[in-house]
């Protein structure tokens, strides 16, 4: 890659190599989210492409229009907007592309607004066990609150409590007579709704 392609390397210890670069692009446009936009694809790739070939510095409005939209003479950027609409355009594909298939990607192209020069972040993948060290003590974080909510001690027999839509709570006592988990009426709730997830178990002492 040349001296200046234009690179972004936060959350990285070294810049994207072209193979890394390349990879990324080819995951991005053969990807569903790309498949029916085939000018944006045509877009990314010859921006790329560009940059990596060190002329960043060419990628203007103009070039963009001729090059990769087929603009002829008398084109005028100023009167006609493809070029900027499309770079808007292919800024909000790329977020759904990280939001959804590409969010693992180990490198990341984007644009920022007002520029057609792409820039290249090769993210960290999160290790697996940190995943899980984050989703456990968000449970226990979640069961203290209850508990205190609630004025519950700890003790050996369980409840079950679930996280109901509009911020309300459900909670399940031992030796209730429902297979399923019901409200208890004991339990005020804000909302009608039925829809409700198990999200933990906790201890409770002198269960009902």
């Amino acid at each position: 890659m040349k001296e200046d392609a234009l690179t972004d390397t936060c959350g990285s210890d070294a810049n994207p190599s072209e193979q890394l670069i390349r990879e990324a692009l080819s995951r991005i446009t053969s990807s569903a989210i790309f498949a029916q936009s085939e000018r944006l694809g045509r877009f990314l790739r010859f921006t790329v492409e560009k940059t990596l070939a060190g002329e960043a510095s060419t990628l203007k409005e103009y070039l963009i229009g001729t090059q990769v939209y087929d603009r002829k003479p008398p084109y005028r950027p100023e009167l006609d907007s493809i070029v900027r609409s499309e770079a808007r355009r292919l800024r909000i594909k790329l977020r759904e592309y990280y939001a959804s298939a590409g969010k693992c990607d180990p490198v990341w192209i984007y644009y920022q607004p007002g520029s057609y020069v792409p820039r290249f972040q090769t993210q960290k993948p999160q290790p697996e066990h940190d995943a899980v060290t984050t989703s456990m003590l968000g449970q226990i974080f979640a069961q203290d609150l209850v508990k205190r909510a609630l004025g519950v001690p700890p003790g050996s027999a369980a409840i079950n409590v679930q996280i109901v839509f509009e911020g309300t709570v459900r909670v399940l006592f031992p030796g209730s007579a429902q297979a399923t988990p019901s409200l208890d009426p004991a339990v005020h709730t804000a909302s009608k709704r039925s829809c409700t997830r198990r999200v933990f178990s906790m201890p409770l002492r002198n269960a009902r």
